[in-house]
């Protein structure tokens, strides 16, 4: 089966979450769609760790760091406006629970390994364990302090093994343009002797052709020229059986002669 190079690295690509009914609760809505994404950027963390290719591995990194920083500086911050804006109604309990929830997603977040730091255990939970949120119910995670580093633009950009192994890509790349350079130089070339190949052959073709023709012309010639000297040695020989009949019979002539005066 043939693989696209888009379906080559498919399994990276986040999936869109799958639709969920709406609780009523704008927090807990926006809560969950965000405990999707950041579930889904783990797994998608951990299948990078797993990639062989340190080229491909640093520029799938690097999106991780961009996809993270999307969910710091957008995603999370919406969600704390939300927070926000429904304190009024609520108990302060409830809406520091909100606000504690929002601090957890945000260092869940910063802790998605993204070759820039360590890996996750395996054996770490996701999210509480993958619970269900409901209100009131707290979610656990590894609380650590934000050290808002996300919040530079320097985090996002290449790291200097990245670059390193993205240029070493590009400079295979450009051997490989090069020798299919060379390839497709050396099939011209090959194509022109082969045209003139082509061209002297047909101008051989016509020269054999005129030389066939005369061989014939010449063949033609040569049958009636042989015709001709048979005739003659023909006719030489008839004249020359002629003469030495004549001879003969003058010899038995005198040797008749000769014998009549003996005997008389």
């Amino acid at each position: 089966m043939l693989l696209t190079p888009h379906s080559r690295y498919e399994k990276y690509l986040v999936e869109e979450p799958q639709f969920r009914p709406k609780s009523g609760d704008p927090f807990v809505d926006e809560y969950l769609v965000l405990v999707d994404r950041i579930q889904d950027l783990t797994l998608k963390a951990e299948e990078v760790a797993q990639e062989k290719n340190r080229a491909l591995k640093a520029a799938l990194n690097a999106e991780l760091r961009k996809d993270k920083g999307n969910l710091l500086d957008s995603a999370i911050p919406k969600l704390a406006t939300i927070a926000k804006d429904m304190r009024k109604g609520s108990t302060q309990e409830a809406a520091q629970l909100r606000e504690q929830q929002v601090q957890e997603l945000a260092q869940t977040v910063d802790d998605i390994p993204d070759g820039m730091g360590t890996m996750r255990s395996p054996g770490r939970p996701l999210l509480g364990g993958g619970s269900v949120y409901a209100p009131g119910s707290s979610i656990t995670i590894n609380p650590l302090k934000l050290d808002g580093r996300f919040q530079s633009a320097e985090h996002y950009q290449h790291t200097d093994q990245s670059k390193a192994f993205i240029s070493e890509a590009e400079q295979a790349e450009r051997r490989q343009n090069q020798a299919l350079e060379r390839i497709e130089n050396g099939l011209g070339t090959l194509k022109e002797l082969g045209t003139a190949m082509g061209e002297e052959i047909q101008r051989h073709d016509v020269i054999i052709d005129e030389v066939n023709a005369k061989m014939d012309t010449i063949t033609s010639d040569l049958k009636t020229n042989n015709m001709r000297l048979k005739g003659l040695i023909t006719k030489v020989r008839s004249s020359r059986n002629f003469c030495i009949d004549v001879i003969l019979i003058c010899v038995l002539l005198a040797l008749g002669l000769y014998i009549y005066i003996m005997l008389k």
